[in-house]
């Protein structure tokens, strides 16, 4: 199982590092995909974090990342994105040619997919998303998207980027007890803490 992870706007934080080391140290296959290409700028706010990803990459060229890795790894992939990076990953969950071979995706916060909601994921989808959001709403997009086959939303009472500590939503103990999740984790059961931590730290909805 490779495991592919899809960081938000800041690129590669401290807590993407912490990810993907969690999985390097049980031996999983993982590759994260920065849309910053390795630079970490510091910014002085999320504004300014959002216009340096929009010069360096923008929607279409992390989309564009993204299929070119799916093309370039082969065998079954776990997705974990975080707001752009989640967006960029629900993008392709309709299309087999490239979700075939997903098994899982679960996102944190994926603001964007406002934008796509005609998507219809063939593989299992699992959405987090904050408790609001400034330019839509949350229970509208969570309403459309948990009605869909093979999609399970949860909901939390923290705000937009709370896993990311240069967010100024960021929860440091959601962010500990996501990566505590993964500490038993083999490829082959890798959702078991994962799940643990959803139903534990969120609010499922059920629209269905």
């Amino acid at each position: 199982m490779q495991t592919i992870i899809l960081p938000e706007i800041f690129g590669r934080t401290s807590f993407i590092t912490a990810l993907e080391t969690q999985f390097l140290d049980r031996e999983f296959a993982v590759q994260t995909l920065d849309p910053l290409g390795g630079k970490q700028p510091v910014f002085d706010n999320e504004q300014q974090a959002y216009d340096h990803f929009m010069n360096e990459c923008g929607y279409d060229g992390y989309l564009d990342l993204l299929l070119r890795t799916i093309k370039e790894t082969e065998g079954p992939m776990f997705l974990i994105g975080f707001s752009v990076g989640a967006s960029t990953a629900w993008r392709i969950l309709g299309n087999v040619a490239y979700a075939d071979r997903v098994k899982r995706f679960v996102g944190f916060y994926p603001g964007q997919i406002r934008h796509y909601l005609s998507v219809y994921p063939i593989c299992p989808a699992t959405l987090v998303f904050p408790k609001t959001e400034t330019h839509f709403s949350v229970q509208d997009v969570m309403k459309s998207v948990a009605e869909k086959d093979n999609v399970t939303c949860y909901q939390s009472d923290a705000g937009h980027g709370f896993l990311n500590p240069n967010s100024v939503n960021f929860v440091p103990a959601l962010s500990t007890k996501f990566l505590a999740a993964f500490k038993g984790s083999n490829p082959e059961n890798i959702g078991d803490g994962l799940d643990y931590y959803l139903s534990t730290s969120f609010q499922k909805t059920v629209c269905r």
